[in-house]
C-alpha cells in the first residue's frame, strides 16, 4: 500500500508540475503579444511612461487609424496574401508530387537526394541571395510578386516535400492498389482517395509553407524595390527611421499583421494538429 501511495502521490506531483511549466510556456508566449496590444493602443505619451504600465490611461485607437490611412501595409497586407498563397499552391504541388515519387517509387540515389533536400534548410539565406537575385532579375521577375512567390519556395520547399513524404508513406500501398483494382485512374485515386485521407497533413504544410512567406524578410528585402511588390515585413521597418520609431504605430502594424495569422490558425487549428500528429506517428 504505501509503494502504491507513494507511486500516485508521485503521480500528481508529476502532474501539478507538467501544468506548472506548461503555464509558464503559455505566459512566455502571450507576455509579447499582450505587450504589443496594450502598447498599439496607448497616446505618444504613455508609450515611454516610467514606470510602465499595461492598461493605458488613456486608450485610442489613432494609431490603427493612422496605420490604415496614412502607411503602405494595406497595399503590403494584399501583396504578402497574394505571394503567400501563391507559393502556398506552387509548394503543395510541387512538394506534394515530390514527396508522393520519394514515398512510392524507388530510384537510384532517392535517400541522398531527400536527405540533401533536409540539410539544405541549414544553409543560411544570406547564401542564396545573391544568386536568387541574379537568376531573376535576368528573367525579369525582380520587383514581381511571382518572383518573389518563387524566391520563397526556397524555404518551404524542402521541408514540404520530407513533410510530405513522410505522410504519404503512412497510407498503406494497398488501399492506392485496391482502387486501380476497382476502375480508378491515377488521378482519380489520387483526387478521391488520397488526397481526401491527407486534408489534415495538407492544412499542416500548407499553413507551414504560407507563414514561412509571410514572415520573410530578408530575400524579400532584396528582390523588391517598390511599393507595389513590398510585403508587411518591409512595411512594418518604414515605421522606424535613423533618429526615431514611433512605437505606437509600430505595435499597431504588428498587430494588424498577426491578427489574420491568428484567426486562421484558430480556424484549421484541429485539421493542423491532426496532420502535425499523422507525420509524427507515420513520417
Amino acid at each position: 500500500m504505501d509503494t502504491k501511495k507513494k507511486k500516485k502521490c508521485l503521480g500528481h506531483i508529476g502532474t501539478v508540475l507538467t501544468y506548472i511549466i506548461l503555464g509558464f510556456a503559455v505566459i512566455a508566449a502571450l507576455f509579447p503579444l499582450a505587450w504589443v496590444a496594450s502598447t498599439s493602443i496607448k497616446p505618444g505619451n504613455e508609450v515611454f511612461s516610467n514606470p510602465p504600465y499595461w492598461i493605458p490611461k488613456m486608450p485610442t485607437l489613432s494609431n490603427y487609424l493612422l496605420v490604415l490611412t496614412e502607411s503602405s501595409i494595406p497595399r503590403a497586407f494584399l501583396n504578402s496574401t497574394i505571394v503567400g498563397g501563391m507559393s502556398t499552391v506552387i509548394a503543395l504541388l510541387l512538394g506534394g508530387s515530390a514527396g508522393y515519387a520519394f514515398a512510392r517509387f524507388k530510384f537510384r540515389g532517392s535517400k541522398g537526394l531527400s536527405l540533401f533536400m533536409l540539410i539544405s534548410q541549414m544553409l543560411p539565406l544570406t547564401v542564396l541571395m545573391i544568386p536568387m537575385y541574379y537568376m531573376e532579375n535576368a528573367v525579369g521577375l525582380v520587383d514581381t510578386k511571382l518572383g518573389l512567390a518563387i524566391a520563397h519556395l526556397a524555404i518551404s520547399m524542402p521541408l514540404v516535400t520530407w513533410m510530405a513524404k513522410g505522410y504519404f508513406k503512412g497510407i498503406p500501398k494497398e488501399v492506392e492498389e485496391a482502387a486501380v483494382m476497382d476502375g480508378c485512374s491515377t488521378m482519380q485515386m489520387l483526387s478521391k482517395i488520397v488526397i481526401p485521407l491527407l486534408k489534415p497533413a495538407l492544412a499542416a504544410t500548407g499553413i507551414y509553407a504560407f507563414i514561412s512567406s509571410w514572415n520573410e524578410f530578408a530575400i524579400a528585402n532584396v528582390l523588391t524595390r517598390s511599393e507595389s511588390s513590398r510585403t508587411v515585413p518591409l512595411a512594418l521597418s518604414e515605421f522606424a527611421s535613423f533618429y526615431r520609431v514611433d512605437w505606437g504605430q509600430t505595435m499597431a502594424a504588428a498587430m494588424l499583421i498577426t491578427i489574420p495569422i491568428i484567426i486562421v490558425f484558430m480556424l484549421v487549428q484541429k485539421q493542423f494538429v491532426e496532420g502535425l500528429a499523422s507525420g509524427a506517428v507515420k513520417g
